[in-house]
């Protein structure tokens, strides 16, 4: 019997979901008890409810043995493919059509895309772009080096302004005037990194800790605008190293940044759960921008996944339902891919064993 199914209660009914098909059954309880009869060992029979379930896929073996993660990624993995229908074949037709008619029907739906969050609003400094049109691709991509080994010095607002812009700045502004070209509506605007959709789901939340000229805190990036807004005041640096699951080394960061998914812009145009992995590989571009940035700017950089994520969505203040933190960067003064206290940890390690 597979295992890539499973049950949900909707509005009183129980759904049977089939995430290899893409389909949805709405199952009673004799179909129940029988499921759960095969699932326990019994072989299949000539009979209508057996013929039924076969139908719908379940006594299908798909899943193969060798996965290594658990079932909620393999619905992730399977469920946003694209596949096709039974009996249906490849797409021949130009795609075009139905791409334009799909977009005119959304076109009244369009949602904000230069997010404001509330609060006091900080004017930034103009980005500092000199040196990164002055060190070659190559050698910002060669040298690029994930560190780990921050001084806990202090960086200039400047830089962080400059790394901002550079990485999520509406840096063609507001409007798309090639989409306008040809008689096309422009929605959102460009940054330095592809995004799905040009829809840019991706919100940038400022953690200061120690840029001079700005107090410690938690802001959002207005993009489209090129300042600050406050979201959260007086925040304790100490307290980074424990959300992003005792990383504690993050603690000397001269500062960072929670980068957050917008969902409802991505609903609103592409409905399907394939989205998420658009999501996803949005941010991707972005960690390699900042990345190259901070290598052109001389500064340190760090990348990471690895966090609380309900707290850290409390702590952005965001409906996590709509929006939720997905990355972090970090930026600062240092060297060395490994952190100091992982060092220390090895050397205590290496005497034990002596």
């Amino acid at each position: 019997m597979t295992p890539s199914i499973f049950l949900r209660v909707i509005d009183g009914r129980l759904i049977l979901w089939n995430y290899i098909r893409h389909e949805q059954f709405e199952i009673d309880f004799d179909h129940l008890q029988r499921l759960m009869q095969l699932s326990g060992g019994d072989r299949p029979m000539d009979a209508p409810i057996d013929a039924a379930l076969s139908a719908a896929g379940c006594l299908d073996d798909v899943d193969p043995a060798t996965w290594g993660w658990d079932c909620l990624s393999r619905i992730f993995h399977v469920g946003t493919q694209i596949g096709l229908r039974r009996d249906e074949i490849l797409p021949e037709e130009d795609a075009y059509r139905g791409y334009i008619e799909y977009c005119a029907s959304i076109a009244d739906k369009v949602p904000e895309f230069k997010i404001e969050r509330p609060g006091k609003v900080i004017s930034l400094p103009r980005a500092e772009l000199n040196e990164l049109g002055e060190m070659p691709l190559w050698k910002a991509l060669r040298d690029r080096q994930t560190c780990r080994a921050f001084e806990g010095k202090e960086l200039p607002l400047e830089e962080v302004a400059t790394a901002l812009w550079a990485t999520f700045g509406a840096v063609h502004g507001d409007c798309r005037h090639d989409l306008e070209a040809v008689g096309l509506m422009p929605v959102g605007y460009r940054r330095t990194s592809p995004s799905g959709g040009s829809l840019h789901p991706s919100e940038a939340y400022l953690v200061a800790m120690r840029v001079n000229g700005l107090p410690p805190g938690i802001y959002h990036y207005r993009s489209h605008r090129h300042e600050l807004s406050v979201v959260r005041g007086n925040f304790e640096t100490a307290a980074l190293g424990k959300l992003l699951c005792a990383q504690t080394f993050a603690n000397d960061l001269s500062y960072g940044i929670f980068v957050t998914s917008r969902f409802d812009k991505m609903w609103w145009k592409y409905p399907h759960s394939r989205a998420y992995r658009v999501a996803l590989l949005d941010i991707g571009c972005l960690i390699q921008t900042f990345q190259l940035v901070c290598n052109a700017r001389h500064i340190q950089s760090w990348p990471t996944g690895y966090f609380i994520d309900h707290e850290v969505n409390k702590l952005l203040d965001v409906d996590s339902d709509m929006e939720s933190a997905m990355f972090f960067l970090g930026a600062g003064v240092g060297g060395g891919a490994v952190a100091r206290e992982a060092l220390e940890t090895l050397r205590r390690f290496n005497t034990e064993v002596q």
